[in-house]
């Protein structure tokens, strides 16, 4: 099953050359996800707000994998965890998503 296949989303070169970089910086360069994460609050305080958007996005897009069963062991912990917390968010009215049903399917 191709779930990485965005083919209904048009994603800009730009936001595809990141993803492919952030990609490899985690797959072999990153020494510490906990310290790159607080290197990352040392940005501007707007720079932040947009960060965390991306993260958002990606736990959003982790959530809908998850719920619709695209997903195996090797990143089950991410997307069971990326859809509670989204799910509550949702829940909580933190976030505004009326597609998203808390319910797995």
């Amino acid at each position: 099953m191709d779930y990485q296949n965005f083919t209904e989303t048009a994603i800009s070169k730009q936001d595809v050359e990141f993803a492919k970089e952030f990609e490899r910086f985690v797959n072999g360069r990153m020494r510490s996800a906990d310290d790159t994460g607080r290197e990352l609050t040392r940005a501007h305080r707007y720079l932040q707000q947009q960060m965390f958007k991306v993260f958002i996005g990606f736990m959003r897009q982790l959530a809908y994998n998850y719920r619709n069963g695209r997903y195996d062991d090797r990143n089950e912990w991410a997307s069971r965890l990326s859809a509670e917390a989204y799910g509550s968010l949702v829940e909580k009215g933190l976030v505004y998503d009326p597609d998203y049903k808390n319910e797995i399917v």
